[in-house]
């Protein structure tokens, strides 16, 4: 069942961040925009409604245990994930596996909760735009009710082209504006010659087609690896994050 569009979009401003693909960055984006945001004097809130592979243990360590830690305010501290599933699959197999069923009413609930504290709202989404929620209803469908912009984020490896403009083209042809596409390095990213014409040319064929401003490419940033939040400070500064900044602005 799709629910009725009870998202208050005068409370604020929200951003939704998709990817191309699983793995391809979204967080480490999501966080540094946030980070960026804190420092313009922004109160900023992020969502990340469904998560799969959490460790319930580690909670801390989820993505979207992290993005909860960088939100400057504790009195604005909601719980940033709604559905957590600890298995890494699909999130509707996982529904399926615990008998768990997403509910995007209750997606839209959360939200309105987070956002009218907030200047600008951040909602990561989980794998790509058709990545399915319930039987009927996908990531597609939840920006769609939301009727927010949709930031797309890639990766800069051989078949980045096709996964990107695929992205794109299934946003500007259901009406969804797109500020921008960002492209990260893999943190597997090679420096033979072969590797790195790779991700240059795929680059250069994204920016002719893309039709948005295209920022990146973001290099991986090895802190991260070490200190989660030291990195993501770090990678705020960068001068494209900035550029998407203003574009955001």
């Amino acid at each position: 069942m799709i629910p009725s569009n009870s998202y208050k979009q005068d409370s604020s401003r929200s951003l939704f961040i998709t990817g191309t693909d699983t793995g391809v960055g979204k967080t480490v984006l999501t966080a540094a925009i946030c980070c960026a945001l804190q420092r313009q004097g922004k109160q900023v809130g992020v969502f990340k409604p469904v998560e799969t592979g959490v460790n319930p243990q580690q909670k801390e360590r989820s993505d979207g245990g992290r993005l909860g830690q960088l939100v400057s305010s504790t009195a604005l501290r909601d719980p940033i994930d709604l559905y957590c599933y600890p298995l890494p699959l699909a999130p509707l197999a996982c529904a399926r596996q615990t008998g768990l069923a997403i509910d995007p009413e209750k997606i839209l609930q959360r939200l309105n909760n987070i956002s009218q504290k907030r200047d600008i709202t951040l909602i990561e989404g989980a794998g790509g735009l058709l990545t399915p929620l319930t039987p009927s209803f996908a990531i597609l469908d939840l920006i769609l009710l939301l009727q927010v912009p949709c930031l797309v984020v890639g990766q800069t490896d051989l078949g980045a082209v096709n996964h990107t403009l695929l992205t794109l083209r299934t946003l500007q042809q259901t009406g969804i504006p797109v500020p921008a596409v960002v492209m990260n390095e893999p943190s597997s990213a090679k420096n033979l010659p072969m590797a790195a014409l790779q991700r240059t040319s795929s680059l250069e064929l994204i920016q002719e087609f893309a039709k948005v401003p295209v920022i990146g490419p973001l290099g991986y940033e090895e802190t991260i690896e070490s200190d989660w939040q030291k990195g993501i400070r770090q990678l705020a500064n960068h001068a494209e994050i900035q550029r998407l900044i203003r574009l955001l602005e």
